[in-house]
């Protein structure tokens, strides 16, 4: 399925959720990624920051569902061989649960998302880009300050190609309104 056709689906499917939902909101987040493996080797250790749009949707009794919209980017990475640039635009949902049954204080977080990466080196003899769209799988937990400003780490997984691994360990900010 193209990525072109995933963001009717998820936007509608987002509508319907939120018509069954308590309350639902919107926000904004921003992120920092550590890349990890194969994709920390590619970017040379280079951190990407990232920010995005979601919709909170309480479930009530500490479930949340949190539909959202990620960029990525990383620096161009300067090596021997040439550079090397990576980003990512992901759309897809987390799961939420707030252990004091309301959408406040420790919670913990599990997301699914179609990413499409873009991977593209330069050299002399070289130019080229790769792109292509993967599923990419997220855990982590994270800490609601207040009723609009909360933290969290999620570490992310994706396979880029049979032998390439997209991985980050991501520290954000978010902000609901």
């Amino acid at each position: 399925m193209k990525f072109a056709h995933v963001l009717p689906l998820a936007l509608l499917a987002t509508l319907g959720q939120g018509l069954l939902a308590e309350e639902t909101r919107y926000g904004l987040q921003a992120h920092a990624d550590l890349p990890l493996g194969d994709l920390k080797t590619f970017v040379d250790s280079h951190r990407g920051l990232g920010f995005g749009i979601h919709e909170t949707i309480d479930l009530l009794d500490g479930n949340m569902l949190r539909p959202r919209l990620d960029y990525t980017r990383f620096p161009e990475a300067t090596l021997p061989a040439g550079r090397q640039s990576a980003s990512s635009l992901s759309l897809g949902a987390d799961y939420l649960y707030f252990f004091e049954g309301k959408p406040e204080h420790f919670y913990l977080t599990l997301g699914l998302a179609a990413t499409r990466w873009s991977l593209g080196t330069k050299s002399a003899s070289l130019d080229s880009t790769h792109d292509t769209t993967r599923v990419i799988t997220a855990f982590g937990f994270g800490y609601q300050w207040s009723a609009a400003l909360g933290t969290e780490l999620r570490l992310t997984n994706s396979k880029v190609s049979s032998t390439f691994k997209g991985n980050t360990m991501q520290a954000g900010v978010t902000l609901r309104f």
